[in-house]
């Protein structure tokens, strides 16, 4: 009896955590598609797609892949990134709102591509950052509170100037 009572508040506090996770990436695509729709002129919306939006895995890694055209000769290069969630200490704005870790913990993979899509390069660091793509709004407060909220709903305290 107290074995089945355990498992069902383990399952409880599992299904609380994930959805808290689906939170963390919704508040992220959305305001990602919402400095997208409102912000960016005809120009970077060229330049600019998300090849993967932000989703958190099953081992609770936070991913995000885009795609930015380099110049008017069809030169592009995909960004990939992923940090795992309990790496991240801190989620704050400089010129990019970003998450920042204690150590190398975020894995940033760039693959470059000439103008006829053959890969011309690809390189992978570990970073401290993981610069989410949003930017443009000059003072998204609300936003960044609501991510806080959901990564403690989550289980995950991380510091904000926000």
């Amino acid at each position: 009896m107290m074995k089945n009572l355990f498992l069902i508040v383990l399952l409880i506090v599992s299904s609380l955590s994930f959805g808290q996770t689906q939170k963390i990436t919704k508040l992220l695509n959305m305001q990602l598609q919402r400095e997208f729709s409102k912000f960016y002129d005809n120009q970077e919306k060229a330049n600019f797609s998300v090849k993967e939006p932000f989703r958190i895995d099953e081992n609770n890694v936070l991913h995000l892949s885009i795609t930015l055209e380099k110049n008017e000769d069809g030169q592009k290069v995909n960004v990939s990134r992923q940090v795992p969630l309990d790496k991240i200490v801190d989620f704050d704005k400089d010129i990019y709102v970003y998450f920042h870790t204690l150590g190398p913990d975020v894995t940033e993979t760039q693959t470059n591509y000439d103008q006829d899509g053959n890969i011309v390069q690809i390189k992978t660091e570990q970073l401290q950052m993981f610069f989410t793509e949003i930017y443009k709004e000059n003072h998204p407060n609300k936003f960044m509170r609501q991510v806080i909220k959901a990564f403690k709903k989550a289980g995950y305290d991380i510091e904000s100037e926000y």
